[in-house]
């Protein structure tokens, strides 16, 4: 079978309908005339001197008739808001949110203070001499902070850098200074500024040996007396007020028992 084609002259493309192609069947339909010029003429120029740009309303090109909704002016331009100074003294740069310019906003939102702290902060922790990573807290606070909800102690669970492993029991292992020792007794003694006596050991409140938190962690003492004569009671009692509560030695008469 023959293919037919557009039986316009010259045409050649596959025939569509009415004896057209796709291209003069369309301009048919909307025309009435398959030959039909839909080609714009030139646009001339914007009426602005020196603007290149095509003329779009009123003789203007798209930016200057914009110009003209906004000012009334088709080369006039709008002015800009002036903005607020931000409130920190002495700064005087312009206002960029809650109050501070862009530099001091930043500086709240990642250290919590509009003051610098000689550029790279120090964590908020006492005593933590690690640089400033977010909200005030240093790399490993702000961990614990997101994991816990607190920031913990100064120092760093894991000693001398090695990594935490679980020991007999399911007690969390750490190497200080190259001895292997249990991390909640070492959090203890940081806590009491001493090394625990044979007597004392450290329970976890809520039973998790994995979480080695102060606020976790609660001394206990498994000591007891020699035996029940009164005053080697009077004495071990004596000895453990003098470890735990030695503001209640004060009494005389405990005072002569030790």
């Amino acid at each position: 079978m023959t293919k037919r084609i557009c039986m316009l002259d010259d045409c050649g493309r596959p025939h569509r309908g009415l004896g057209y192609c796709n291209r003069h069947y369309l301009k048919f339909k909307r025309f009435g005339d398959p030959l039909y010029a839909t080609q714009r003429p030139d646009r001339p120029f914007c009426s602005i001197e020196g603007c290149r740009e095509e003329s779009r309303a009123r003789g203007w090109c798209i930016k200057h008739y914009g110009r003209w909704r906004a000012t009334g002016d088709p080369t006039g331009t709008k002015p800009r808001r002036e903005r607020p100074p931000c409130s920190y003294e002495g700064c005087g740069k312009p206002h960029a949110a809650n109050g501070y310019c862009g530099t001091h906003a930043s500086r709240v939102r990642r250290t919590g203070t509009v003051k610098a702290r000689g550029g790279r902060t120090d964590c908020v922790v006492q005593d933590c001499v690690r640089v400033h990573w977010s909200g005030g807290y240093c790399s490993m606070h702000g961990q614990r902070v997101r994991k816990y909800g607190e920031p913990g102690p100064a120092f760093s669970f894991i000693g001398d850098g090695s990594p935490r492993r679980q020991g007999n029991g399911g007690y969390v292992m750490m190497t200080i200074n190259g001895r292997r020792v249990s991390e909640h007794r070492y959090v203890m003694e940081r806590a009491l500024g001493r090394p625990l006596t044979a007597d004392e050991n450290v329970h976890h409140v809520n039973g998790d040996r994995q979480d080695n938190r102060l606020a976790n962690l609660e001394l206990w003492n498994t000591s007891q007396p020699a035996g029940q004569r009164v005053d080697d009671k009077a004495k071990w009692a004596a000895d453990l007020l003098r470890l735990y509560a030695p503001e209640l030695l004060s009494s005389p008469r405990l005072g002569a028992a030790s």
